[in-house]
């Protein structure tokens, strides 16, 4: 909260941290003044990644001992933000539409743009949210990178799938007010890597643009070439056309290597392009560069390199000068920089040997930005955001595509909520972006006022462009207990309460990494995080603290891995090979008016027997299969958190546990089939049952 200004000490440029702030006030500065003290801190790329350096400096620089040691601090972000350390814990203040500027002057008056940033809090125009604590050799490593999103969204009640389902049922704004926004005309983007990618293109547009412009007479500009990567359909081009628009100066031409036969006909095709008319600067794509010519891969290269480097071409037998322009090179084969370079760089391979003979090496050397687009599909484990992606080219392509389900006055989409869950969760489109819009374009929606799973094409065509197998479990699962996997996440975390009946006290406990310790099964699965020994501990003892709050004040982290752990094991349970399966109990019911209280019988449900198919207890090799899921189902949520396997390390986010479960110790096994055994009566708590399907 906002102090008195006299509770305030503004930095003077010029003098020394620890005589600028030798009272007791609280300490005011820029982070512009860290950065002109030669502090390696970014500017103008993204929030979270100007925190991160900061705070990655505050904890290995002693020369920034004075403000370290300070428990209540603050570091402006010019006009757009502020990072405020309040009684040792950060927060940060953003402007969700916008960057940090550099308005302010660095002898400006600080306590007015402070005061200013919490009244805009006030009227929702800024934002707030907690930066999580790291320790130095969290902050070192990098394995833990602070995200705004990945902050928001896993606050929110259901976590990443409720602020995607959110996005297609009603839009992005709600979302846009929370998170920082990338918006250039019509692109907008809240992953934080292509954030970054985009303002660094930016600002390579904007000082070339600088550089034209001082040109003399007689002078000579290179060409600025840029490298665009990403996945079919992920809009390569489309970014970069979004930010050159935005300046005005850039007359735009697409160029498809793939389709010309030759060099000459190539040149031929650039020359016409770098015609513009006087005072635009001509800005050409060169749509899949990377394709082929005369069955050499990459082949294109070498004729790349003399317009990159010295700003000529040849044609016709005449060496043409290039006054200036942007190359901009759309990559056909490889979906980020990473594969378009060889896997083994530097040694004498033969993919290696492969890239020098076509001048790979030179062209990305003539390189001065590299933008990765992402798409549909996660980039790796830890890609959280890609459902946040999927969501809103769904939105965008229902909206263009099936309007009978769009209501335009409202801006609501009329889709079943399972469908969409399918739709948001399968694991992956075989071939991106244009996989979504042909099975859109497959569905039968002419007559409809509502997407539900009967519009779906044959399985045939729907295996064409998804894992259909994994498709049609998540679906089948969502029709059979979509609804009650919040019931069922309630009465797992009541039934640790009854555990424990000092639940809430956190005295005498000791200290736990609550990311370790995220799991359906505390007590089980945070095991991860420990040794042999402290494996054994007592079953009233191995739990997180945090993790005994009551359901209401559980934060949703916990609440979410409950929900992870039904949904992982429910979509197996659909599968057609699976022996056991999940069904509703007859008599039962499923609602609950009270979310801290078990769903129970209503005064009229007939209870029945349990079926004699029905499972009431795990034993055997069923129970090993389960234990078996439930390890799978944890590593694959540990491994999308980040954490890798190692010697046991929460500030590294290592754990000796990521692996198979028949590599597990007996004695973590055995802790995670006492805690999977609770399955069957969870189940029945709310109206449902495991049963063997044949036996």
């Amino acid at each position: 909260m906002l102090k008195n200004r006299n509770d305030y000490k503004e930095y003077v440029p010029g003098s020394s941290f620890a005589e600028a702030f030798e009272t007791n006030k609280i300490p005011m500065m820029q982070m512009a003044h860290l950065r002109n003290l030669d502090y390696p801190i970014s500017r103008h790329l993204s929030y979270e990644r100007t925190v991160d350096e900061f705070l990655l400096q505050l904890a290995v620089n002693d020369s920034l001992h004075a403000l370290k040691v300070r428990r209540d601090l603050v570091i402006l972000l010019n006009e757009e933000g502020a990072l405020i350390r309040e009684d040792g814990r950060w927060i940060l203040l953003f402007t969700p539409l916008c960057a940090e500027g550099s308005s302010l002057s660095e002898d400006a008056p600080l306590y007015p743009v402070l005061r200013s940033l919490m009244k805009k809090e006030k009227e929702g125009t800024v934002c707030r949210i907690r930066v999580p604590e790291r320790s130095m050799k969290a902050l070192v490593s990098g394995k833990n990178p602070f995200c705004i999103l990945d902050e928001y969204c896993m606050s929110q009640p259901g976590g990443y799938l409720a602020a995607a389902e959110q996005i297609v049922f009603a839009g992005p704004e709600e979302l846009y007010r929370h998170v920082p926004v990338c918006h250039y005309n019509a692109l907008a983007t809240v992953d934080r890597d292509e954030i970054e990618n985009y303002q660094t293109i930016r600002a390579l547009l904007d000082d070339y643009i600088l550089q034209c412009d001082s040109m003399q007479p007689g002078d000579m500009l290179q060409p600025l070439s840029i490298a665009v990567f990403g996945p079919p359909g992920a809009g390569k081009s489309f970014g970069v056309k979004q930010i050159a628009s935005t300046s005005g100066r850039f007359a735009v031409t697409s160029l498809n290597v793939s389709q010309y036969k030759g060099p000459d006909a190539l040149f031929e095709a650039l020359e016409e392009a770098l015609k513009c008319p006087k005072g635009s600067i001509p800005l050409i794509f060169f749509d899949e560069f990377d394709s082929e010519l005369d069955s050499e891969a990459r082949g294109w290269l070498k004729y790349f390199l003399a317009p990159m480097q010295d700003g000529e071409y040849t044609l016709s037998g005449r060496t043409r000068s290039i006054d200036d322009a942007v190359f901009v090179f759309a990559g056909g084969t490889a979906e980020s920089f990473r594969q378009f370079l060889p896997a083994d760089q530097g040694d004498s391979t033969a993919q290696s040997d492969a890239f020098r003979r076509v001048k790979g090496p030179d062209f990305v050397s003539r390189l001065k930005g590299i933008l990765n687009i992402k798409g549909l599909n996660p980039v790796s484990f830890t890609d959280r955001s890609h459902i946040i992606r999927r969501a809103v080219l769904l939105r965008e392509q229902i909206i263009r595509r099936i309007p009978g389900i769009y209501n335009s006055d409202g801006g609501l989409i009329n889709i079943s909520r399972g469908l969409l869950s399918a739709l948001l969760r399968v694991s992956e489109y075989r071939h991106g972006a244009r996989s979504l819009e042909f099975i859109l374009s497959m569905c039968r929606l002419s007559d409809v006022n509502r997407f539900t799973p009967s519009c779906l094409p044959m399985d045939e065509q729907l295996d064409l462009h998804l894992d259909v197998k994994d498709f049609r479990n998540k679906l089948a699962f969502e029709q059979v207990m979509g609804d009650a996997v919040e019931q069922y996440a309630r009465i797992a975390h009541m039934n640790l309460l009854k555990k424990h009946p000092g639940a809430g006290e956190t005295d005498g406990q000791p200290p736990f990494d609550k990311e370790a310790g995220t799991a359906a099964f505390p007590e089980a699965l945070s095991a991860a995080s420990m040794s042999a020994g402290e494996i054994s501990m007592t079953f009233e003892t191995a739990h997180c603290p945090d993790e005994l709050a009551p359901w209401k004040d559980l934060e949703e982290c916990y609440k979410e891995s409950y929900r992870s752990h039904i949904r992982f094991l429910g979509e197996k349970l659909q599968d057609y090979d699976m022996q056991v399966g999940l069904r509703p109990i007859a008599g039962r019911s499923v609602s609950s008016d009270r979310p801290d209280e078990p769903a129970g019988e209503t005064e009229t449900a007939l209870l029945l027997p349990a079926a004699p198919d029905a499972i009431t207890e795990l034993f055997g090799p069923v129970l090993e299969e389960f234990a078996s899921l439930e390890h799978e189902r944890w590593m694959r949520d540990r491994m999308t958190a980040g954490w890798t396997v190692g010697t046991a390390n929460p500030d590294l986010k290592q754990t000796p546990e990521l692996v198979p479960y028949e590599q597990l110790n007996e004695t973590t096994r055995s802790f995670i089939r006492r805690q999977v055994r609770e399955i069957p009566g969870q189940l029945r708590e709310i109206g449902y049952e495991l049963y063997f399907k044949w036996k």
